[in-house]
């Protein structure tokens, strides 16, 4: 059953690769016969996976999750081929960090020639970003027919954010609606973007990548350099898309009080007014007004903070303070049920407010107190899951910094390179900075980063179970 489920999603990876062979007839065909030839490998493999018909069809949170952290590896794998046969690069662990880079909608980058990357496999570049932002699987789920205990299943182990619930009665409508509105406003944005001068292929890849808030462009310089309009629209947009869908659904069925008194949503905007006005205060002396310090400070924050990555400045040369402010940013991430990585701010409340209710027990002992978000009380199982996903989060983020610290590079840049890997969030700071890459890693790490962003991703467990023995053995263990 899993494996016929790794087959359909293949081949809808085959035919999304469709719309870059596309582009590459009608831009001149140099990467055509790479991606043809990557195309027909994943449609055959999918096909062959595809055939192999389940005899059990009962499915648990257990086949979700496993599904989920399968698929992703098999795209991040199979995904990296036109990278490979188009001479993009030479080894297969550097075309597998993109890929798994791109999915994951991190952003970290190991191309040293962006620009000079052909149009077809350009575009696949930042097509991934796009499906991987809302998830792939999620896209499968609003165009294939699946039954209502698969599609619920793997919505909770792909989308990102502590708890995950429907829109409407079926989980397919709730795909398809997500989707719809996660097009409209990446439209909306290559449309202002191509009002600002951008070429229609820079534009459209471009917001395809900010929506999947994953920072991938086909400019070398990225938005440096760029004209303040241009700037806007991305640090707009990028703010728009770090935010919880949910929301959107409510502003369209004018339920305006439900979605703007989310206290998640006043968090996040709380959280990075703050970071903009002691960035801003912080930077000043480096920009020749107030005003471009604002700027620059609100856009970086805005990038770091939706986790998509874009940079203004090399803000690498900011001030400790303000690396300081982005290196939390990384950590906090965007709103549970949006396109943005980190922790999700969501979860950073849950941990605070816990925090403070214990930190009150330990003054009085006898005090009780409930934890409420948006007014209602928060179960005891969510608030657990929170500090062990927490935990495990970190355990692992310091096991990646061991090993990547190998590399003799500066604590500076192995714990950034890390927070960037793990957090989903693609720039850190010192060898890995905004205008720098991670070619120069080794392999080891280079390894340790990808699987660092599925990690990050797919939030810990669905690739953690995969290594549970019980997982393979136990078919009752995670129902």
């Amino acid at each position: 059953m899993v494996f016929n489920m790794l087959g359909k999603i293949l081949l809808s990876m085959a035919a999304l690769m469709v719309s870059c062979i596309v582009i590459s007839v009608f831009t001149g065909g140099k990467d055509l016969v790479a991606l043809v030839l990557s195309d027909v490998i994943i449609a055959a493999i999918g096909t062959g996976l595809l055939m192999i018909r389940p005899t059990k069809t009962s499915f648990y949170a257990k086949e979700g999750f496993v599904v989920v952290a399968l698929s992703w590896l098999l795209m991040s794998l199979l995904g990296a081929l036109p990278f490979l046969f188009g001479g993009i690069f030479t080894n297969y662990i550097d075309a597998v960090f993109e890929t798994a880079s791109g999915f994951t909608t991190t952003g970290a980058t190991v191309c040293e020639a962006i620009s000079k990357i052909p149009h077809g496999i350009g575009f696949w570049r930042c097509l991934i970003i796009f499906v991987g932002g809302m998830g792939v699987l999620v896209f499968v789920m609003a165009v294939l027919p699946l039954s209502k205990e698969r599609s619920m299943h793997i919505m909770r182990a792909e989308v990102p954010g502590p708890s995950v619930g429907k829109l409407v009665a079926k989980s397919k409508d709730t795909a398809l609606i997500l989707y719809a509105i996660y097009f409209v406003l990446m439209i909306i944005e290559a449309l202002l973007l191509l009002v600002g001068g951008m070429s229609p292929y820079a534009a459209f890849t471009t917001a395809m990548s900010t929506a999947g808030t994953g920072g991938f462009m086909v400019l070398d310089a990225g938005f440096i350099g760029q004209s303040t309009y241009l700037q806007i629209v991305a640090g707009v947009f990028m703010m728009l898309f770090a935010v919880n869908f949910n929301l959107y659904f409510y502003i369209l069925l004018k339920k305006f009080g439900v979605a703007f008194k989310s206290e998640e949503l006043r968090w996040f905007l709380g959280i990075y007014a703050a970071a903009v006005v002691i960035l801003t205060l912080n930077t000043r002396s480096q920009f020749a007004s107030f005003g471009e310090a604002l700027h620059h400070s609100a856009f970086n924050a805005a990038s770091i903070y939706s986790t998509t990555g874009f940079s203004s400045v090399n803000f690498d040369k900011w001030p400790t303070l303000s690396k300081g402010i982005l290196l939390l940013l990384m950590l906090f991430g965007g709103c549970a049920g949006s396109t943005a990585g980190g922790i999700k701010t969501s979860r950073v409340m849950i941990l605070f407010k816990n925090g403070w209710n214990e930190l009150r027990r330990l003054a009085h002992p006898k005090y009780v107190h409930t934890l409420r978000i948006d007014n209602k009380p928060v179960a005891e199982p969510v608030v657990r899951s929170v500090l062990v996903y927490f935990t495990a989060i970190m355990a692992l983020t310091f096991l990646s910094i061991l090993i990547v610290s190998l590399n003799g590079y500066s604590l500076e840049s192995s714990i950034s390179s890390v927070f960037a890997c793990i957090f989903n969030v693609g720039p850190g700071f010192g060898a890995v900075g905004p205008v720098e890459n991670f070619a120069h890693m080794s392999y080891l790490s280079k390894i340790v980063l990808a699987l660092d962003m599925l990690i990050g991703r797919l939030e810990v467990w669905p690739m953690l179970l995969l290594f549970a023995p019980s997982t393979w053995r136990n078919r009752a263990a995670f129902r």
